[in-house]
């Protein structure tokens, strides 16, 4: 009945009272369209009180053509119909608002960095998985495996919200690190506040608990628990879930302030593709080595694990570095195949 004279059904008059009705913007807008037409003895025959319009005299003489006075009725349907697919435009998300969903992942010693669509970028580390879900209430993204930097772009009403094994780290506009570990998930905070949550089977009795909404890759039930907050400087370590009670699954280990401004860009350094030890066993050198290369390294006993290793080495660069534990730290390093390294005490 777009162009047609029939006057609109009760249906059709229905629903443009619940539409008006849905607040004054939706008013306002069809009171615009009228003047601009001029049919205010439209809105008339469908007693919609828009307030007080001044109405030029053309517009308010009445029309005396059967035709001419049955024709806005076909421009008020015509009305009604463009307002509530101008709605829905506004009211679901456009396609491009989706274009980063998905899967991303690092192979071992690879690093990337993505650019989403709402402008916050992910620095994913080597050997590393995220799925980005985005929606119009969230933007939710888990971290499968490996170590990731967001820097978020702000949007209070869209929280950003990361999900690493049953540990949520929510921020609106900040940049932190998560590194999920076998033994829990590591956060650390550079810029802004992020907010610390886990996973609970069972109703808790926190009231800030809510229902947990997640990402298709989690659990579908549950409820989310805030447990505490991190500042720029500060880190935390959450344990893994087997570590904790049933009802609560997880919970804050510490959170650690970290004052030295040194400090904080030696465990960040492989943003800039180094590796940085102050004084760190060997055996934590090794582990934190093994992550950006195949080869497997191998340690012959606990008290050579347990040598202090310090200085600065390219990720990736494995022989610069056994070069320096024979040349600086007295240890002998055999190649026992292009893929497998032992570390061992250097002979006297």
């Amino acid at each position: 009945i777009l162009d047609g004279d029939a006057e609109p059904s009760p249906q059709t008059l229905a629903s443009l009272h619940e539409w008006l009705a849905r607040g004054p913007a939706h008013r306002r807008e069809l009171q615009d369209l009228a003047l601009t037409w001029r049919h205010m003895n439209v809105l008339t025959e469908l007693s919609v009180p828009l307030g007080r319009i001044d109405t030029p005299p053309s517009a308010a003489r009445p029309r005396q053509a059967h035709h001419a006075w049955l024709r806005p009725w076909a421009l008020l349907t015509t009305l009604l119909l463009g307002l509530m697919l101008y709605g829905a435009t506004l009211y679901w998300p456009r396609a491009r608002d989706f274009d980063s969903n998905g899967t991303y992942t690092t192979r071992v010693g690879e690093q990337r960095t993505l650019l989403l669509t709402d402008n916050s970028t992910v620095l994913l580390n080597t050997n590393s998985e995220i799925s980005v879900s985005y929606s119009r209430e969230f933007r939710d993204i888990r971290l499968v495996r490996g170590e990731a930097e967001f820097t978020v772009a702000k949007n209070p009403e869209q929280p950003f919200r990361v999900y690493a094994g049953n540990e949520r780290v929510q921020a609106v506009g900040t940049a932190f690190t998560v590194y999920l570990r076998d033994e829990g998930i590591d956060v650390m905070v550079t810029e802004g506040e992020v907010k610390l949550a886990t996973r609970s089977e069972e109703t808790p009795t926190n009231a800030s608990a809510e229902p947990l909404i997640l990402v298709p890759a989690a659990a579908p039930n549950g409820y989310v628990e805030t447990i505490g907050a991190l500042k720029a400087g500060q880190s935390a370590r959450m344990n893994a879930a087997e570590q904790i009670s049933a009802n609560l699954l997880s919970a804050v280990d510490a959170i650690e302030v970290v004052e030295e401004p040194d400090d904080m860009a030696r465990r960040l350094a492989w943003r800039k593709g180094l590796l940085i030890f102050a004084g760190d066993p060997l055996e934590d050198v090794v582990r934190e080595v093994s992550r950006y290369t195949t080869l497997s390294i191998e340690i012959t006993d606990p008290q050579v694990g347990a040598t202090r290793i310090g200085g600065q080495f390219p990720v990736g660069a494995t022989d610069l570095m056994f070069d320096e534990f024979e040349n600086s730290f007295g240890l002998r390093v055999t190649r026992l195949s292009p893929y497998r390294v032992l570390i061992s005490a250097a002979a006297n």
